[in-house]
């Protein structure tokens, strides 16, 4: 195993407070509003579909093709919530659908109620979605069991994994370009953990071998023609699903980026077993490209709704091309974000290099939840940069119509809901790592770790709070190992200064570790050649990223000027927004005309722009929101 540590089961791992575990206190009212949804007859993910197929129901199916998955998403957050709360009602809830789910098994092991219950054909089209409900149903087989002791799902699990190797183990050339968004790789790896069965792990391997295979990207790439008209039916080789280059010859992240961070993820996956060198190098050349050319400062991961790979396939929700990263039509799917974090993080376990954890914290605190409303049950799809009441993207064609201005309950496309669920409630999984010979601090949240050997208590209000502090209730020389992170400019535990990566203590019962993350105020700009932001500032405390919004602004953010060699203030308000820290940014305002061009105007009056945690916005009344302003 290449893994230098797994992450913490939630049985081991308990959110007790702070920014994480605060997120899930009203989890019955998240449940509820969801499970609303989930039996909406419009709602394009409806957990009825099992009832369905199970034969409980007659109704007719309904939903999108990948309404499975998205219903294995809910109920794998579900087992994440009963791990927190112990909450009765929650096990009743999943164990009723884990029974349904099993019902609805076809007897070779296929399962999959979208082409199960109506007359399409298994495998006639990567956009039926099959392989990522598939995918989604191992790892909530193994969440389920992790938080139940309960086997049904491992053996639905594993029948469907027999069905899928006899499938793909010859490399079928017509099924080469399969696995859409292919969630399956991770989830075979998240089954062979437990399981052992070698062969889970190897068609993992088959899937990430596929890529790029056959051959067709000339001739039936999906490409726009010089008449504008693209061919629209086959499983052709293409960008959009990262299958027109073999996975370890690619240079760039390119295409979908839900189904390139599913990929990269499970490719790290299958290197964490297989130790396949080419492979790393491949993923971390990959790495390199995405957030050196392609991620924004939020860590939104997909820029264009509609556009062209560098290549030439015709893509959408993907990448831009190398620093095309516009603001106000950026898609950022919330499921990508949260996607390129998952990678992050498994790349963070197999080369223990912080510099992933840290990218993986900058999306957490920023696009990976910036999708939900505080509550957690509203919800956008798409995570711009900045926003216009009174100019929005227009929402009627292609993907424009994901660009709504106020978050939404039911949707079309009902992806991200699940996904923000199985992250946020699953986070204290990631907080700490158990490696054969340490304890990793990956992530900084109230939160306590107990196991055979070990119990500490985490307690801390991070990211508005400078200060950490780890609680040694029981350890017998015990290795610590915490992530420093590297934004942080003087970092200190127990008053002695340390530097960025893993810091490496021997803690014994009894032990205080006291962690300073001081966060200074910090205005940051873009690369040259990101043409959106030039000239542009943004502002940054510790890993947030902030926004201001009209709300609170007394002129057009439009209007704001921001001095970068003036002191900011930092006030931490309980009561706005469920407790943040707001910044108050010394401005000029100078005011514009409505002329396309005309003379620069440089007069104006000395005011302070009023900041809030980027994730943040969008739960008051609708009005502007900016991240981005010009210097003054």
């Amino acid at each position: 195993m290449a893994k230098k540590f797994e992450f913490a089961s939630l049985n081991n791992s308990k959110l007790t407070d702070g920014f994480w575990g605060k997120r899930t206190e009203n989890y019955e009212e998240i449940i509820d509003s969801m499970m609303d949804a989930l039996l909406n007859p419009t709602n394009s993910a409806r957990l009825i579909n099992f009832a369905i197929a199970a034969g409980e129901s007659d109704e007719k199916f309904f939903g999108a093709h990948w309404s499975d998955g998205d219903c294995y998403k809910f109920l794998e957050g579900c087992c994440y919530i009963y791990q927190t709360t112990k909450d009765e009602k929650v096990k009743d809830l999943v164990a009723k659908y884990a029974d349904l789910i099993a019902r609805s098994q076809e007897e070779d092991g296929y399962i999959c109620t979208q082409i199960t219950l109506t007359d399409k054909g298994r495998w006639e089209r990567y956009g039926f979605h099959e392989l990522y409900n598939m995918g989604h149903l191992f790892t909530f087989a193994v969440a389920y069991l992790d938080a139940f002791g309960d086997d049904l799902l491992i053996g639905v699990a594993n029948k469907l994994a027999d069905y899928l190797y006899e499938v793909f183990k010859s490399y079928p050339k017509e099924l080469l370009n399969f696995g859409f968004n292919p969630s399956q790789i991770m989830g075979l790896c998240d089954l062979y953990h437990v399981t052992g069965i070698e062969k889970q792990y190897q068609l993992a391997e088959i899937f990430v071998n596929m890529r790029g295979m056959s051959g067709e990207m000339e001739k039936d790439g999906i490409r726009a023609d010089p008449t504008g008209k693209v061919k629209k039916a086959g499983n052709f080789a293409t960008d959009q699903n990262q299958s027109l280059v073999p996975l370890r010859k690619e240079t760039m992240a390119t295409g979908h980026a839900v189904t390139s961070s599913y990929l990269y993820s499970g490719a790290t996956e299958v290197y964490a077993i297989t130790g396949e060198a080419e492979l790393l190098v491949a993923l971390e050349r990959i790495y390199t490209d995405l957030i050196s050319k392609r991620i924004y400062i939020t860590g939104g991961t997909n820029a264009t709704f509609v556009g062209h790979s560098e290549r030439g396939s015709l893509t959408h929700e993907s990448h831009g091309t190398a620093y095309e990263l516009p603001n106000k039509i950026a898609y950022n799917e919330t499921c990508a974000n949260i996607g390129a974090a998952m990678w992050a993080l498994r790349m963070l376990q197999v080369t223990e290099d912080t510099k992933y954890g840290d990218m993986a914290e900058r999306i957490m605190y920023n696009a990976g939840i910036s999708g939900s409303n505080l509550e957690l049950t509203r919800y956008f799809y798409s995570n711009p940069l900045t926003f216009k009441k009174d100019e929005p993207i227009p929402g009627e064609w292609a993907q424009y119509k994901h660009k709504s201005s106020r978050r939404w309950h039911t949707y079309t496309c009902w992806c991200c809901p699940p996904q923000l669920l199985r992250t946020i409630a699953g986070i204290g999984r990631w907080v700490y790592g158990k490696g054969d010979d340490a304890l990793y601090v990956n992530m900084f949240t109230s939160c306590d770790y107990q196991d055979e050997h070990l119990d500490i208590k985490m307690t801390t209000n991070y990211p508005y709070e400078e200060k950490i502090v780890i609680e040694v209730t029981r350890a017998t020389n015990q290795k610590i190992k915490i992530r420093i992170p590297a934004w942080c400019d003087a970092p200190a535990v127990n008053g002695d200064a340390v530097t960025a990566g893993y810091f490496e203590a021997v803690v014994n019962s009894g032990d205080i570790l006291n962690i300073e993350l001081p966060m200074r105020v910090k205005f940051m700009q873009a690369n040259p050649h990101v043409e959106s932001d030039r000239g542009m500032v943004c502002v940054m405390r510790g890993p947030v990223v902030y926004a201001a919004e009209g709300v609170d602004n007394q002129y057009s953010l439009d209007e704001m000027y921001l001095y970068v060699d003036k002191p900011v203030t930092a006030t931490y308000e309980k009561d706005l927004l469920g407790g943040v820290v707001t910044l108050e940014v010394m401005a000029k305002h100078i005011e514009q005309q409505s002329d396309l061009y005309y003379e620069v105007k440089t007069q104006g009056e000395d005011t302070t722009l009023k900041m809030i945690p980027y994730y943040a916005w969008a739960n008051r009344e609708l009005c502007d929101m900016n991240i981005w302003f010009a210097k003054a």
